[in-house]
């Protein structure tokens, strides 16, 4: 899964489209900035819609306080029971009198494969889960991500994953990530997650409601996972878990960008459905080319937001020029802009100059940045903050028609007007539902972006000169684009 990884491929074939939507005449700049919309479909090929279990190695980790514990050996019994036969599997819970990490199963050796009176055993042996030194758990979710990762290094197959369930008692906040204070220094799990990136993939299942989303989140977004809010019988947020491993055709595919000399920066975020910043990694010996890993592919569809820093000055004016090619597999496409002489309208992207769906992908990122700190203002209940962020995401979600942000603020807020973006906050905000609502977020939604349009460029009637879609004048000639003459 990552560039040391000697695993094999799993061996569903996926096949891959890959398409380009730029604003295709630009103005030249020294520093000019090009964003691009990038979209990668997804489909299975062949007859098998399922990645035999036998190449899935999944470590389950229950990191749960005392009183919750009796409960959770339930639901992981019930878990256990569920697994695929084939499945490589181990269960991590609880620590001995040292302090160290305890093994709840299998009770020889690090991994078990599942099979019916394996997972019998297994599904008798989750009421072994330790009590910590002083009943408490391990101190940091850090500890639970080093003991995958060895466990990991001994079990190389194509998908690797891991189950942390946790209701946040053994988090250690010195050592967590500040989301909301991006640069700052996560401590040792921001260190941990350095070292797992690449090696495993990592879902969250969250019990209860009193932890800190911060790191739950940091974890699933660098190590390409979900962080969940499970009920306290978590048995069906597993077997969900291990049944979209299962869709998964290849644990990792580069998203290769290869530009030309101009080219002086890249970067490539995710914009669906999870939304994360991707980290480009330069191939020995071909500095223009850059690529960003992404993990777990299954049938579907991914957005990306692609973004270029050009210096146009030597290129020449009013010709289709190939600032890049993006590829995905053997799907290739190019990434291609004119340049326009000075004076020469800019078209917003409905008239046939490519850009259509930028516009929403642009509400899309603002709609939930908003979105994100109106929850964030929530938890300390900074209520004008909040206020404020909520109802600038509910307006944007109106002009896009994304319902679920509407659902979201609900949860917190009352809407008094949608279209004008004016909510309240109540008196009483249940922070529980605030941090459910944090993680929740972070889930992937799709946006329904509208189609590249192949529409004649708009043009004035009278001197013919190129406007932009929503323009009502020419700035030529000053005519009105309505008018005939």
């Amino acid at each position: 899964m990552g560039a040391t990884d000697p695993s094999p491929a799993p061996r569903l074939p996926v096949g891959l489209k890959v398409s380009v939507d730029v604003r295709r005449d630009q103005q030249p700049h020294r520093d000019a900035r090009i964003d691009a919309h990038v979209r990668v479909k997804a489909v299975g090929i062949g007859p098998s819609d399922e990645l035999p279990a036998v190449e899935l190695a999944v470590v389950i980790a229950l990191d749960v306080a005392a009183g919750r514990r009796e409960a959770a050996a339930g639901a992981l019994a019930a878990a256990l029971r569920a697994l695929p036969d084939g499945l490589s599997f181990t269960v991590l819970g609880g620590a001995d009198e040292t302090g160290a990490l305890s093994g709840c199963y299998p009770l020889r050796g690090r991994w078990a494969l599942a099979g019916r009176g394996e997972k019998r055993r297994a599904a008798f042996s989750a009421g072994r889960i330790l009590p910590a030194a002083g009943d408490r758990p391990p101190a940091g979710y850090q500890a639970w991500l080093a003991a995958a990762r060895e466990l990991f290094a001994r079990r190389p197959l194509p998908v690797r994953h891991l189950l942390l369930i946790t209701d946040g008692s053994s988090h250690d906040g010195a050592a967590a990530p500040d989301l909301d204070e991006p640069g700052r220094d996560g401590g040792e799990l921001n260190t941990e997650l350095g070292r797992c990136a690449g090696w495993f993939t990592a879902d969250v299942l969250a019990l209860g409601g009193d932890w800190d989303p911060a790191p739950l989140l940091a974890v699933a977004e660098r190590l390409h996972g979900s962080p969940v809010d499970a009920p306290e019988r978590f048995e069906p947020s597993v077997t969900e878990a291990v049944r979209r491993l299962r869709r998964v055709r290849s644990p990792e595919l580069p998203v290769s960008v290869a530009v030309r000399p101009a080219v002086h920066g890249v970067t490539l975020t995710e914009t669906a459905p999870r939304r994360q910043a991707l980290q480009a990694v330069h191939p020995a010996g071909d500095p223009r080319r850059f690529d960003f890993p992404t993990h777990q592919w299954e049938p579907g569809t991914r957005d990306y937001l692609l973004t270029l820093g050009v210096d146009a000055s030597t290129d020449p004016l009013g010709v289709l020029l190939q600032l890049a090619t993006v590829s995905v597999g053997d799907s290739i496409a190019p990434l291609l802009v004119r340049w326009l002489p000075p004076g020469d309208a800019v078209g917003v992207g409905a008239g046939g100059d490519g850009g259509s769906t930028l516009q929403t992908m642009d509400v899309a990122t603002r709609m939930r940045a908003a979105l994100d700190r109106g929850f964030l203002a929530l938890d300390p209940l900074s209520r004008e903050e909040a206020g404020q962020q909520l109802g600038l995401a509910v307006r944007l979600a109106n002009e896009i028609g994304a319902s679920w942000v509407v659902a979201r603020v609900r949860e917190v807020a009352e809407i008094l007007d949608g279209s004008r973006g004016v909510v309240r906050i109540g008196p009483d905000v249940d922070l529980d539902s605030v941090r459910r609502g944090r993680l929740n977020i972070a889930n992937g939604h799709l946006l329904d972006l509208p189609e590249q349009l192949a529409g004649k460029p708009v043009k004035c009637p009278v001197c013919d000169h190129p406007a932009g879609a929503h323009a009502q004048y020419c700035i030529a000639c000053g005519r009105g684009l309505g008018c005939p003459g």
